[in-house]
Formats: C-alpha cells, sequence, structure tokens
C-alpha cells in the first residue's frame, strides 16, 4: 500500500461508553456491568476489572462523580453520576463519526445503539455523516488501488472498498423507526 493513512486500525474508547451508560441515570460498578452486557452483549464486551479502572480514571479526570450510599450489613456503595463535563465528552464522541473500518465493527454499533437506547436527537444527520465518511474512504482507496504494483495489496484495497461500500449500504437501509421508540 502506498499509504499509511486510515489504515483501519481504531481504538475502543471504553470510557465513552462509560459515559455513556451514565447518561441514562446514576450508577454503582455491578449494576454497570450488568447493563454494558445487557444493552451491548452483541457489540461490546469489557471486563469488571477494566470496568473499575475505567471508573477511577474518568472520576481523576472529573467527568464523573461518587456519591457513597451506606447499606445495612454492607460495605458503602459508590454511585457514579456523570459531571457536565462528563456529558460533553460523551456527547462529542457519539456525534463523531468512525474514521476507520476497525471502528465501525464495534464503536459505530455502539453508537448507534446509544442512540437507540438514550432516545438522542440527531441519528438521522450521524448516518448521513458517517456515509461521507465511508464514501470518501472508498475513494481514497480506489484512487490507491489504481496506483498500487502488488497485486496482493490492490486485493486488500478491494476487500477493504467492498467493506465500506456494505456498510453504506447498510446504514443506508437504516430503520430510522428504530430510533423513533
Amino acid at each position: 500500500m502506498t499509504k499509511r493513512t486510515k489504515s483501519g486500525f481504531g481504538s475502543y474508547p471504553l470510557r465513552c461508553l462509560v459515559l455513556g451508560l451514565l447518561m441514562k441515570r446514576p450508577s454503582h460498578g455491578y449494576l454497570l456491568d450488568q447493563t454494558l452486557d445487557e444493552v451491548f452483549h452483541m457489540v461490546w464486551k469489557a471486563g469488571q476489572t477494566k470496568l473499575y479502572l475505567t471508573l477511577s480514571d474518568l472520576e481523576n479526570e472529573g467527568l464523573l462523580r461518587i456519591v457513597t450510599e451506606p447499606q445495612d450489613n454492607r460495605p458503602d456503595r459508590k454511585v457514579y453520576h456523570l459531571t457536565d463535563e462528563g456529558r460533553a465528552v460523551f456527547e462529542t464522541w457519539v456525534a463523531e463519526p468512525v474514521t476507520s473500518m476497525r471502528a465501525a465493527r464495534v464503536e459505530l454499533l455502539a453508537k448507534l445503539r446509544f442512540y437507540n437506547w438514550l432516545d438522542l436527537p440527531g441519528a438521522a444527520a450521524f448516518i448521513s455523516d458517517q456515509v461521507s465518511v465511508f464514501r470518501s474512504m472508498t475513494a481514497e482507496w480506489q484512487a490507491d488501488q489504481g496506483a498500487e504494483q502488488d497485486p496482493f495489496l490492490r486485493q486488500v484495497y478491494e476487500f477493504r472498498i467492498r467493506q465500506a461500500r456494505f456498510l453504506v449500504d447498510w446504514l443506508e437501509d437504516f430503520p430510522a423507526s428504530i430510533f423513533e421508540d
């Protein structure tokens, strides 16, 4: 491949997922873990250790705050509340289209799930923006594919082009009714 841009690699920001879970209501760690499994089980998995580390990091960054609730015959419970800054970070993240094919498999699906689960406005605009990103990626890869000398790498470009085209078709057929509950 002639370029190293848009390699298809992405990172999955668990922190944004956790912030999104707290958009619904304040929650304690165990309930967050259960909600993550219930709502995102086909999309995103995270172990309890990573979840609790992420909660600690988010608190240290000021994106959430903890309210301690006493419990009878049990240790006090930490209930996590989203701060205004945490809400803003989540709202920015969820509205931004993904820019890698790898991120489409997890992060794009999570964002669409949040639009549905939280009944967020702007799903149609998000989908339109995402389609534009995938079309741009397709055009770039087609140009690079034409210049590629290695026959195997030309096929790799073809693979990516077909993935992006599939996602465009899938998003354009995405039923708006999913976001109207």
